[in-house]
């Protein structure tokens, strides 16, 4: 008896020529908290504000122009989201190597047939002080809610002495010091990455839309590790 073939869902097949720009029924339909429709030109507006300066290679520019793409285009294929974020570690890869892999060879790196490993890569950037905390825009407002919080709390146990009944917290000023600071990133990051290529490169089921942090964090590292064109030779 022939086993009965589980058919794909239609959301998972090859479109048709007349539903190729239709928006995928897993594609959110509204903001959240908001009523106004999202559309494709919404999708358009978070992708396009990500960008590699002139500094970097055109080769890797140009391939980060398809993780681009690929984030946009997913609008219609949600499916393409981890596609998009697959390249986009690759992307980084690429960069990596590039930037940095002849001056490892010249100081006695082992060489390897595929390069160093993206762990290695990134290390050898913190190392040579490319890739910097204080230049990820996550950790800047992670650092700021340190600041806000610690602030508040400051405030509430001042209270507390004085025996106020209430306080109000109305634009509340607070200044970011050493201890808010006090947190690592680049170093989660460096150990995290790698793991998550892996999770894609070995074959993956994943299938979420939530992949706009890591094209982000990615743009932030490659345009780190090149110098602007107006930009002194080494890193500040």
């Amino acid at each position: 008896m022939l086993a009965m073939i589980e058919m794909i869902d239609q959301s998972d097949s090859l479109r048709t020529p007349d539903m190729v720009c239709q928006p995928d029924p897993r594609s959110p339909k509204a903001i959240f908290m908001d009523e106004k429709p999202l559309t494709v030109e919404y999708q358009y507006e978070k992708i396009v504000k990500f960008n590699l300066h002139d500094g970097v290679p055109e080769d890797i520019r140009v391939q980060f122009e398809t993780t681009r793409n690929l984030y946009l285009y997913a609008w219609f294929v949600y499916r393409f989201y981890p596609v998009a974020e697959h390249h986009a570690y690759a992307c980084l890869e690429l960069a990596l190597r590039e930037r940095f892999e002849p001056e490892m060879l010249a100081a006695g790196e082992r060489k390897y047939e595929f390069g160093p490993g993206l762990k290695r890569l990134l290390t050898f950037a913190k190392e040579k002080g490319y890739l910097k905390d204080e230049n990820f825009s996550v950790w800047r407002r992670r650092t700021e809610q340190r600041a806000l919080s610690r602030t508040e709390d400051e405030i509430w146990k001042e209270s507390q002495r004085k025996g106020l009944k209430e306080i109000t917290f109305e634009e509340m000023q607070y200044e970011i010091k050493d201890v808010d600071r006090d947190h690592e990133y680049i170093g989660v990051v460096i150990e995290s990455l790698p793991w998550l290529r892996n999770h894609y490169a070995h074959g993956s089921k994943s299938l979420h839309g939530q992949v706009m942090g890591t094209i982000n964090l990615i743009s932030e590292i490659i345009n780190q590790i090149f110098l602007e064109n107006n930009a002194a030779d080494e890193p500040a």
